[in-house]
């Protein structure tokens, strides 16, 4: 137990119903200040809080509960996650796919600053559920997703565009298992998270990478995996983040697999993954529109990437 100095309050009408803390939290007993206020353990991290929990505690006179300071990041992390913008899921498919990956690129870029805890992977797992649910609702709503004018928002909006495509081609291709697209979804969601442990000026860096540059580069999927290490992800979303980069020929990155190591859902997020790259604003490129992506992989590309995938997405967007 933490002493009485070493606890900073922390209000209990902060903390979002259905949300994960992942820092304990504890209950003030007694006089606020006096000789006999003590402190009990609440809520263990990671907690999952309930409306009716907050709603009783604060109806029993606790507005507050206070965590520990060595946990200050832990709790800047969840203040962030809960300011983040919350996806509008009124809205018809087109609008609320693309709610969705704004919600995702705010949620990436806390990815980026903070480690992934229990309570962010909760909150990549519930947009992964809504994608999926909003691509079984109309598939070809993807096609509502549009290229950004600057490419310093590309690393932020990348993950979530991936996610909806490669949920859209798994959908289209056949996958009807809703727990298998959602784990394909936050694979894919967080297949890229290796890269907040790279400097962003060489991600951003307009121009040709030197060979040192691209070593660098080339790590990022070992590092994604590192960061997910001590989470309870699945085998086949840490395979997405891992192996997302590898190539039927085996000429891929970080391990040089080929066609038949590769899990299914591994080479549909690496098909969504080279896809949106071509259509988006990039340091070192001007985006492609969706035929001309199209058409560029069925002519270069496409005897390293998933064949059944090209042609998935040549009929939800209907190219």
């Amino acid at each position: 137990m933490p002493e009485r100095a070493e606890l900073e309050a922390f209000p209990v009408e902060s903390i979002l119903d259905n949300s994960v803390t992942d820092f304990d939290l504890y209950l003030a007993i007694g006089e606020s200040g006096s000789a006999g206020e003590r402190f009990t353990l609440y809520a263990n991290a990671p907690y999952k809080w309930a409306l009716d929990e907050l709603g009783r505690l604060l109806g029993e006179g606790h507005r507050s509960l206070y965590h520990s300071t060595a946990d200050r990041g832990k709790v800047d992390a969840y203040r962030r996650l809960c300011a983040g913008q919350k996806p509008d899921l009124s809205l018809a498919p087109a609008l609320r796919i693309v709610s969705l990956t704004d919600a995702a690129s705010e949620l990436t870029r806390v990815l980026f600053q903070y480690p992934l805890t229990a309570a962010s992977l909760a909150q990549v797992e519930g947009i992964a559920r809504n994608m999926v649910a909003c691509v079984e609702e109309d598939p070809s709503c993807v096609a509502a997703l549009g290229n950004l004018s600057s490419h310093d928002q590309y690393t932020y909006y990348h993950s979530a565009r991936v996610a909806a495509y490669a949920t859209a081609l798994a959908l289209k291709m056949g996958q009807s298992d809703a727990g298998q697209l959602a784990a394909m979804a936050t694979g894919a969601l967080l297949h890229d998270v290796g890269k907040s442990k790279i400097d962003l000026a060489l991600l951003h860096k307009a121009g040709v990478l030197t060979n040192e540059e691209w070593d660098v580069i080339k790590q990022h999927p070992v590092y994604g995996d590192q960061v997910v290490s001590g989470s309870l992800l699945a085998v086949m979303p840490r395979s997405i983040i891992l192996h997302h980069h590898e190539r039927f020929d085996g000429t891929g990155y970080p391990h040089t697999l080929t066609e038949r190591e590769l899990l299914e859902e591994v080479k549909i997020a690496a098909f969504a993954d080279v896809f949106d790259a071509l259509t988006t604003n990039r340091p070192y490129q001007v985006s492609r529109t969706h035929f001309e992506a199209l058409d560029m992989i069925r002519h270069k590309l496409l005897k390293n990437l998933h064949k059944d995938a090209f042609q998935a997405m040549v009929e939800l967007l209907g190219a």
